[in-house]
């Protein structure tokens, strides 16, 4: 059993995910939360609270260039 934190952590150490854009969606909205999720290996975090459809959208291009 993990969360998402540990999931992001443990895909990065995977070669088959290593370079694969990561993002978290989350109700988690703390700074200490964010910053774990990063420090995870997320390239993103979203809040649900945030969440749109074109902001996802908007992220995914940011992270596939």
């Amino acid at each position: 059993r993990m969360d998402g934190f540990e999931l992001t952590a443990s895909l990065r150490k995977d070669k088959l995910y290593k370079n694969i854009p990561l993002i978290i969606v989350t109700t988690r909205e703390s700074d200490a939360n964010k910053r774990r999720g990063l420090e995870a290996g997320a390239d993103a975090y979203i809040l649900k609270s945030e969440f749109t459809s074109e902001g996802l959208l908007n992220t995914i291009e940011r992270l596939i260039g």
